[in-house]
């Protein structure tokens, strides 16, 4: 389990943006089950937008969609991003 989650899957995009930003699964997982701020997307609607500080004190920006499965709800992330600071 992931939070309220009950797994987290990664679209193809994201895996490609994780690997070119040095951004690991566990970074990603704490960034949706403990965001530092949350909130809904406008543009596309109906996606999530979850940011964590990080250690370095830099922020990962991580994009979901949240969909039901028959363990409950999936996390499916479109994207992530690195804000600023170092890639530790």
């Amino acid at each position: 389990m992931f939070g309220r989650h009950s797994q987290i899957s990664y679209h193809p995009h994201a895996r490609v943006r994780m690997r070119l930003r040095l951004i690991s699964d566990e970074q990603v997982e704490r960034t949706v089950t403990e965001p530092t701020r949350s909130a809904p997307s406008t543009n596309p609607p109906g996606r999530i937008v979850a940011e964590r500080v990080t250690v370095a004190g830099n922020r990962v920006r991580v994009v979901f969609v949240e969909r039901p499965t028959t363990d409950g709800i999936e996390a499916f992330v479109h994207t992530v991003v690195r804000i600023g600071g170092s890639r530790s």
